[in-house]
């Protein structure tokens, strides 16, 4: 088996993983469930792509591509269903849209974790000079970024569910029959509460 440089993997996964698109819907827009469904492409394409990297073994060798491709496409797969499911859900529950929430957390934790990742690996890549390091902090930070980025999407979620408002107070107006010190006959009289 042929090494390839050890450089051109690491920054292709990086740049794979922090550039990846932007949501696909501003907060203002009426949500789609296609556009979840792009998002969870994405999301769970670099899920995937992360995973398949720790899938490779202690040095990278030319055939282990296959890794990163199978990863990045059971991932990108998993991804559309996941995304796909909290749109329905979505659409069919008042706002705000805990689904998109919790996809937007996700994908905002990927990116954020394969950042630190990266940076981590630097720090070991500087003690070892092995550069798969950065690769490897970068696919580790991106999978525990999106568990954090879940953990706060169901979190924040949850809270922004509004509680449900107390009834407000009605009047009520009803006929009635008082009695009178002047009077030996019950009188009709109006009684209410406001």
């Amino acid at each position: 088996m042929s090494r390839s440089g050890p450089l051109a993997p690491a920054l292709g996964l990086i740049l794979a993983i922090s550039l990846s698109p932007a949501q696909s819907w501003a907060k203002d827009d009426t949500p789609s469930i296609v556009s979840y469904g792009f998002d969870g492409f994405w999301t769970g394409a670099q899920i995937g792509l992360a995973s398949g990297y720790l899938a490779t073994g202690r040095e990278y060798e030319s055939e282990e591509w296959r890794k990163l491709v199978f990863g990045a496409g059971v991932g990108a797969l998993i991804g559309v269903g996941a995304g796909i499911t909290l749109g329905v859900i979505d659409v069919g529950s008042a706002p705000p849209d805990s689904g998109h929430l919790i996809l937007r957390d996700v994908g905002y934790g990927v990116g954020l974790g394969a950042i630190v990742g990266t940076a981590v690996g630097a720090l070991f890549l500087i003690d070892s000079g092995r550069p798969k390091n950065l690769l490897t902090g970068a696919a580790i930070g991106t999978v525990a970024g999106a568990g954090a980025g879940l953990v706060f999407g169901l979190i924040e979620g949850a809270a922004a569910r509004p509680e449900p408002a107390a009834p407000l107070p009605t009047g009520r107006v009803r006929f009635t029959v008082i009695g009178s010190e002047a009077s030996l006959w019950p009188l009709p009289a109006l009684e209410g509460t406001f």
